[in-house]
């Protein structure tokens, strides 16, 4: 019974915040009442929302195995995860800046195939360079939620890498990774210096030197905007091969 109990608890966990056959997230607000605001389309929530501006907004808002590609003429793009095991949370933005694109779907198996006729619309069109996947499994609101990084062609290359996106402008970009499994420091670098980084602009961190010959990392980053009074963190455990 105890563990019936804990399969559901962690079922409810990362389904989404509306219902069970809903994918909406409740924190995103549609960008209006027309064919491409984000609402639900069958199996899973998609379209254009209105952005919310709260501190930075920094998040990772990419953890690929390689760059996204796909036939800008078919008709989806296959997302592969690799684990078949766990259910996993699915979450695809753009990385162009202004563009509120967003997809949000719960999926088993070791991979979700994306109808990309909203991708496509002329109003949308999101490009394969602008496209941006996060796979989560298990609580992916937690603390420190587990990512699995997204594949999207056959071949399987290995060149994982983040992309970090805030909605402000950053005076403050430290990111530290460190050994999943021993805790021990692999990097730790505050990375802008006298610099600044513009709002929108994604910021990308390769991750192949990490994750090569380990089965995870925990990926923390701290962001500061002007005078340091919006200040975020998110940490993450990111998955290797």
């Amino acid at each position: 019974m105890k563990k019936t109990l804990a399969m559901l608890i962690l079922l409810i966990s990362i389904l989404p915040v509306n219902a069970a056959d809903d994918f909406c997230r409740v924190e995103i607000k549609p960008a209006s009442e027309n064919e491409l605001s984000y609402r639900q389309r069958g199996d899973r929530c998609e379209g254009l929302f209105a952005q919310k501006v709260s501190a930075t907004g920094l998040r990772i808002a990419a953890f690929h195995k390689h760059p996204a590609s796909y036939d800008e003429n078919s008709l989806a793009i296959n997302i592969s995860s690799g684990d078949s095991r766990a259910i996993k949370a699915l979450t695809v933005t753009s990385l162009r800046p202004k563009q509120f694109y967003r997809m949000d779907t719960v999926y088993h198996g070791s991979n979700y195939s994306l109808s990309l006729d909203v991708v496509r619309h002329p109003d949308v069109n999101v490009k394969p360079t602008d496209f941006a996947a996060v796979i989560c499994k298990e609580n992916c609101d937690a603390a420190t939620p587990t990512l699995i990084p997204a594949s999207f062609v056959d071949e399987n290359p290995f060149n994982p890498y983040v992309a970090l996106v805030a909605n402000l402008e950053l005076y403050e970009l430290r990111i530290s990774i460190k050994d999943g499994d021993t805790g021990g420091v692999l990097f730790d670098k505050e990375m802008l210096g006298s610099r600044t980084w513009p709002a929108a602009r994604p910021a990308t961190f390769p991750l192949k030197p990490y994750l090569s010959e380990r089965k995870n990392i925990l990926f923390e980053v701290v962001a500061s905007g002007r005078g340091n009074k919006l200040i975020d963190s998110i940490s993450a455990r990111l998955e290797g091969q």
